[in-house]
């Protein structure tokens, strides 16, 4: 009997044991998992430290950077019978009456790899009625929007204001890009009072006064269709009662992706439209400034607003659309494409999509203003509402050229600009040129090509600005005859504008002959090797627009079936041959000393001020053995690899266009909890048409990034607004590579005076989300390659400074562009000068082969799948490569050079410069 108790005792103990061990084992496999392989647990320990004096700061200094910029860049569209500002104060308030969805839940950001969470940002009703706007809001309307978005109830009983949306997970969400409005039976609904009037009724009582807010969201791996861009059926309905019932109505537009307004002439009531795009932050005060005068705006718009989206030529070649205006089925992909894993689903899906942008240089305003000015039969008024570059102030200016000069093959034109207002305010001097045009170069009749932002002039006062650019600004890429840029004989009009569309002034200058920048005469002066052809093979279908203004061109038509269709070379180029030193020609005497123990070890610290063409950054590489260089090159999500022997730090670089901050997946990556301010979309900043703005950001980012522990940030982003299609417009600056280029270079030198490693991304031709990580073929002429998606990028290299490139998901012609030898190498490197990392997007697709981007220009991967394998990836590939006879001297060689590449932009980081 006790035999069989103590027996009992001993299983039930044996169990317990088990039951701990297991715990124990259990506990240790997370803490190993969370503190050792991964960083994930020091990211959920980091979210309960509370912020360091230091990052309040940069808090404080952030917020106030936000609203100078949102204070410049949005602009009055708008503004007929002069009916704003509104006059109003603490004493006697303004009262209006609000509406639409989004007046409730504004888009401060959108989803995807820049979102953040924007509980704590300004409340646009919260800005409007508190000090900075110091206006009454009709309270049941406030509580009819707030349970109507809550509940979908009809009811004006008294309710918390909903909790601000954003996308603020890694990915955005369709349902975020157009919100339900309050149903039309609601404003009819007479059972909402005791006294039997409608809620229009009571509100016409409040106010004579309505603002209407409509808006779009976006976010990765989203497109907006058409029928997106236009008013919805139940927006029509709210447009329609407001406008019906109330004498001034002001239209706030809370979108990046330029909408259809044909509307605003069926409605004389609307007076006055402000667009404000994405707020970030507290950018909402900015808006309550503007409607009461406080501030004068002086925004410019970005993109050019037409009345039917599918009236550029470039969106007959986004994508197939069906009858309805929906996305056809197919997204353009090549029928006899092969399948492949989708790492994201685990799915077997189509791969070998495609895009064709057959409208060549004429994107955007280059389109609308050339047809208008070379086409008799084209009718612009009736498809442009708002030109680039369009915007009004509460003042009025007089803007003229006073001399022009052409010395030493730079141009500087003297602007003065008067205030002949009654307020102060500022102005954007815009400077467009239109070059001879003889048929053999395709050219747009306005090109952007400087512009400056005036201090604030006061009433009656004149001030004078100087402008400046280089003569071979105006070239154009001749990528047919010549393939280098030319500059054409004959006459160029130097063009003073209000914006694309309105000539104010202009002067004339003549070149006797042509001036072509070929390898004979030098090439262009701010190129270190002759630009010529690298995109030979991204041509395909020579069917390009011209001023011809062919309607049975693709620019009009779309694809034709026949197109849908790959050739062998196109399938050929999915999968990556890689070569063998043999075949690359490579001997024994091309491998490189690695490993080295030298007499003295040279440290980082030691390569802070060495140029980077100075023979000791051989010898520092050198010291590093192969599974360094491979952990260099694939230590690259959200960090780049330390190494403690040679004194590098681990640099700590997060995501974002809109803010610099960790977010649910590169938090646990980096291992810490830093979150910064949303900043205005990147849209806004470059509305301001200030180059200090974008300067101000930088800086702005840069301090906030000391405070948080980060020497690196994925942004700015830079892609074209070739369409407003694109759900990632939000993160773009412009339809206009020098606008986009100029304002983004300036957010990079901001950024690098503060240490920080800036990735400008996505370079290049990312325009289109889908299918773009589903290996996606843009095919292209080089002009426009080079004219319009690359001018943002080389500005930013040149102007700026930018220490890192982060490629993009799609292939240029035949080859993938995280490894495009002609990209990375000839252009980015070669011809502008270009000294940093080239980092991948996020590299976890079948058409993304380690080996090409290595071998072809790439220096890291962006392995967001190495740190939940324990740390090791495509680093694992590139060793075994650097061990293979058959491939060690090519690996070698440029395993190296990306480790030079890498440690170089860490020797200028703040961490290493602050040492």
């Amino acid at each position: 009997m006790q035999q069989t108790e103590k027996t009992k005792m001993s299983k039930k103990k044996r169990n317990i044991l088990i039951s701990l061990s297991t715990f124990v084992v259990l506990l240790a496999g997370v803490l190993v998992y969370g503190f050792v392989i991964t960083s994930s647990g020091y990211w959920l320990l980091a979210k309960f430290k509370p912020d360091t004096q230091e990052q309040k700061l940069s808090y404080s200094t952030a917020v106030e950077s936000i609203e100078k910029i949102t204070d410049e860049g949005f602009v009055l569209m708008q503004n007929n019978d002069s009916f704003l500002p509104i006059a109003t104060s603490k004493e006697e308030k303004a009262k209006i009456n609000v509406f639409g969805t989004r007046s409730v839940v504004t888009l401060f950001n959108s989803g995807g790899s820049t979102a953040t969470n924007v509980a704590n940002a300004v409340k646009l009703e919260d800005a409007l009625q508190g000090p900075d706007g110091n206006f009454e809001l009709n309270q049941d309307l406030l509580y009819l929007h707030y349970n109507f978005y809550k509940k979908g109830s009809i009811s004006i009983d008294k309710t918390s204001a909903p909790e601000n949306k954003s996308d603020s997970e890694i990915l955005g969400t369709a349902e975020n890009l157009i919100l339900p409005e309050v149903p039309k039976k609601a404003y009819e609904d007479t059972n909402l009072y005791n006294d039997g009037k409608t809620v229009i009724e009571h509100a016409k009582e409040f106010s004579d006064t309505a603002m209407v807010v409509i808006g779009r969201g976006g976010g990765e791996m989203t497109e907006l269709g058409p029928n997106d861009l236009g008013l919805s059926a139940e927006e029509k309905d709210m447009v329609d009662v407001v406008s019906s019932n109330f004498k001034n109505v002001v239209l706030i537009i809370n979108s990046t992706n330029a909408l259809e307004l044909d509307f605003l002439d069926e409605y004389p009531s609307i007076k006055s439209v402000v667009w404000i795009g994405f707020p970030g932050e507290s950018g909402t005060k900015s808006l309550a400034r503007i409607l009461n005068g406080k501030v004068n705006p002086s925004g410019h718009l970005v993109d050019t607003w037409v009345s039917n989206v599918m009236s550029m030529p470039a969106a007959n070649n986004y994508m197939k659309l069906e009858e309805n205006g929906d996305w056809a089925e197919g997204k353009n992909h090549y029928t006899n494409a092969p399948q492949a894993k989708n790492p994201l689903t685990q799915k077997t899906e189509d791969i070998g999509f495609f895009t064709q942008l057959h409208e060549g240089i004429y994107v955007g305003y280059k389109y609308y203003e050339t047809r208008h000015m070379t086409d008799e039969n084209y009718n612009y008024d009736e498809e442009v509402v708002f030109p680039f570059g369009h915007g009004l102030s509460y003042t009025s200016f007089e803007k003229e050229i006073v001399d022009m000069k052409v010395d030493d093959n730079k141009v500087t034109v003297r602007v003065a600009v008067k205030n002949t207002g009654d307020v102060p305010g500022k102005d954007s001097i815009q400077i467009y040129y239109n070059p001879p045009y003889t048929g053999a170069i395709e050219k747009s009749t306005v090109n952007l090509v400087e512009f400056k932002k005036t201090n604030e002039i006061k009433p009656g006062e004149t001030e004078i600005y100087p402008l400046k650019f280089n003569l071979e600004d105006m070239a154009s890429y001749d990528y047919k005859e010549n393939k280098a840029y030319v500059l054409e004989a004959g006459e160029y009009e130097i063009m003073l504008m209000e914006d694309a569309h309105t000539k104010l002034d202009s002067e004339k200058y003549s070149l006797d002959s042509n001036i072509v920048y070929n390898s004979e005469n030098g090439g262009r002066s701010t190129d270190s090797q002759v630009a010529t052809n690298q995109f030979e093979d991204a041509l395909h279908i020579d069917d390009y627009l011209t001023r011809e203004w062919n309607q049975d061109s693709r620019a009009f038509t779309g694809p034709q079936d026949s197109d849908f269709v790959a050739s062998q070379e196109i399938l050929d180029a999915i999968k990556y041959q890689v070569p063998t030193d043999k075949e690359l020609g490579l001997t024994s005497g091309d491998l490189p000393k690695y490993g080295q123990e030298l007499d003295k070890t040279i440290k980082l610290s030691d390569m802070v001020d060495v140029d980077y063409n100075d023979p000791k950054w051989d010898e520092f590489v050198s010291q590093l053995t192969l599974e360094e260089m491979s952990n260099i090159s694939g230590t690259g999500a959200y960090q780049l690899l330390e190494i403690e022997r040679l004194g590098v730090p681990k640099t700590l670089q997060p995501d974002g266009s809109m803010a610099i901050a960790s977010n649910t997946y590169s938090g646990p990556i980096m291992g810490v909890e830093g979150v910064g301010v949303t900043y205005p979309a990147p849209s806004v900043t470059a509305s301001t048409w200030n180059s200090d703005a974008g300067y101000l950001m930088g800086i702005s980012v840069g301090t906030e990034a000391q405070a948080f522990g980060y020497n690196g940030w994925y942004s700015p982003a830079m892609n074209i607004h070739r369409t407003p299609f694109n759900g990632r417009n939000f993160e773009y600056y412009s339809e206009d590579g020098v606008l986009s280029g100029k304002i983004a270079a300036q957010v990079v030198k901001g950024a690098n005076e503060k240490g920080v490693i800036t990735y400008i991304k996505h370079f290049a031709l990312n325009e289109r989300e889908t299918g773009v990580r589903s290996t996606l073929f843009t095919w292209s002429n080089e002009q426009a390659i080079r004219e319009i998606y690359l001018k943002p990028f080389e500005i930013a290299v040149k102007e700026g400074g930018s220490l890192g490139v982060m490629s993009s998901f799609n292939y240029i012609g035949l080859h993938w562009a995280g490894g495009h030898e002609g990209l990375l190498n000839q252009v980015l490197r070669n011809e502008w000068g270009f000294k940093g990392l080239v980092l991948t997007d996020a590299h976890m697709y079948e058409h993304m082969n380690p080996m090409q981007m290595l071998y072809e220009g790439g220096d890291v991967s962006l392995d967001v799948m190495a740190i939940w394998k324990g740390g090791a990836n495509n680093s694992k590939i590139w060793l075994e490569a650097a061990k293979d006879p058959s491939t060690q001297i090519n690996t070698i060689k440029n395993l190296q050079r990306a480790s030079k590449n890498t440690l170089y932009a860490v020797s200028r980081s703040w961490k290493m410069q602050n040492k």
